[in-house]
């Protein structure tokens, strides 16, 4: 239940039972005085409900007093609270301003605290872990529904214009070759991609084969066009079987070649313009849009899923982060000297929370307020009416008491 609910019922419940205490007073009392000759200690118990009742009038005028005229009678001196609302706002401005918020109070409380120990134990614990991640994850398609597609592809095509524009990519790929070549590596490169052609040719040799034939010219003969295919085929399979030849020239030939293309590229300048110009076409912004949008739906549908990944990860990485503050008491005490930093930095700035304060109490409707007052503390009062007409009674009847055994 709200915490403002539970107040307002535990209020109207104690409030019930003083006015229905102080209502079977006054039946008491008045059923005694129908009785035409009181004996006693009829006397007595209507000398305790008299009492009980003026007690119990005297302290709800006292109550109801504090948060509204009684009766709306304007009575001087009551609706205390809604009447002062401006002035105990203040005075409560005050109170946090030389009680609570002074260096000498804050900063002990908040060390005695040991927030980054009690943070830790929080994330460490599977459940809480697994709870703040459920959290994260529901907010998340909410914030990536809300993000505009059309910002988020510009944004990438700016950030890898801007990475493109200072990177070398020339020169980067040319010491890449280089580093390959230095190792020897390049030599199972060149030996994977020749054997990679190899099967490609072999694997669709018919289907270049159809392909050449359909685009031949109308005067040459089928069989013919299909001849020269198939004979260019073979030239660049044996081609492929020379390259494949350790000791063949034309291998020879190529690994000269890409060692001066891997050199040229190491020694070339850099040229920005046309590499962040590709992010200006219009197919590469299309993949990146279509990219992006790929990414969000995976994104969501993982989301939305009973066992989601994400929702996983992000549980095991705030689990992670406990373990290893528990772990890592050197960064627990630096987390705790964070936190008291930004208190003590944060000290000079609470004039303007008391201003807030006195500003936020001035603007509020003085029933409204008199009604949060009461709510929060006017339970508590109510048992004032309650022994103010138990104590009334029994004051009652000692005194009828006395008075009988006075002479």
């Amino acid at each position: 239940m709200n915490p403002d609910k539970q107040q307002q019922t535990r209020l109207g419940r104690v409030r019930a039972v003083a006015s229905g205490l102080l209502a079977v007073t006054g039946a008491i009392f008045i059923a005694t005085l129908l009785i035409p000759e009181p004996g006693a200690w009829l006397m007595l118990l209507r000398s305790i409900a008299e009492a009980a009742l003026v007690g119990g009038l005297a302290d709800w005028f006292a109550v109801t007093a504090v948060f509204r005229r009684p009766l709306r009678l304007p009575i001087p001196h009551t609706a205390i609270v809604p009447a002062n609302k401006d002035r105990i706002g203040e005075g409560l401005a005050r109170f946090l301003d030389r009680h609570f918020l002074t260096r000498e109070v804050l900063i002990p409380e908040i060390r005695s605290l040991h927030i980054a120990q009690r943070a830790a134990n929080w994330l460490a614990n599977r459940r809480n872990a697994t709870a703040l991640a459920g959290e994260i994850a529901r907010a998340l398609p909410v914030l990536i529904r809300a993000i505009d597609d059309r910002q988020v592809i510009a944004f990438l095509a700016r950030t890898l214009g801007a990475e493109l524009h200072h990177l070398p990519v020339a020169s980067l790929l040319g010491r890449f070759l280089q580093l390959l070549m230095t190792a020897g590596s390049h030599q199972r490169v060149l030996d994977s991609a020749l054997d990679y052609a190899r099967i490609f040719l072999a694997q669709n040799e018919e289907r270049m084969l159809e392909a050449v034939a359909q685009r031949r010219r109308r005067w040459v003969p089928r069989t013919i066009n299909r001849e020269i295919a198939r004979a260019m085929l073979r030239a660049a399979a044996e081609l492929l079987e020379d390259l494949r030849n350790p000791d063949g020239a034309a291998r020879e030939s190529l690994l000269v070649a890409i060692s001066a293309f891997a050199a040229e590229l190491a020694a070339s300048p850099i040229i920005a313009g046309s590499r962040s110009s590709i992010l200006t076409r219009p197919e590469i912004r299309t993949w990146i849009a279509e990219f992006w949008g790929q990414a969000r739906d995976l994104l969501l549908r993982d989301l939305a899923a009973p066992s989601s990944r994400i929702r996983r990860a992000i549980a095991a990485a705030v689990a992670a982060v406990g373990e290893a503050l528990c772990a890592d008491a050197e960064m627990r005490q630096r987390l705790d000297l964070v936190v008291e930093t930004i208190a003590a930095e944060a000290l000079p700035w609470r004039a303007e929370l008391i201003r807030f304060v006195s500003e936020v109490v001035h603007q509020w409707e003085p029933r409204s307020f008199s009604n949060r007052i009461e709510a929060a503390v006017g339970a508590d009062l109510q048992f004032i009416r309650i022994n103010g007409t138990i104590v009334g009674g029994l004051v009652g009847g000692v005194l009828y008491a006395i008075s009988l055994l006075a002479p």
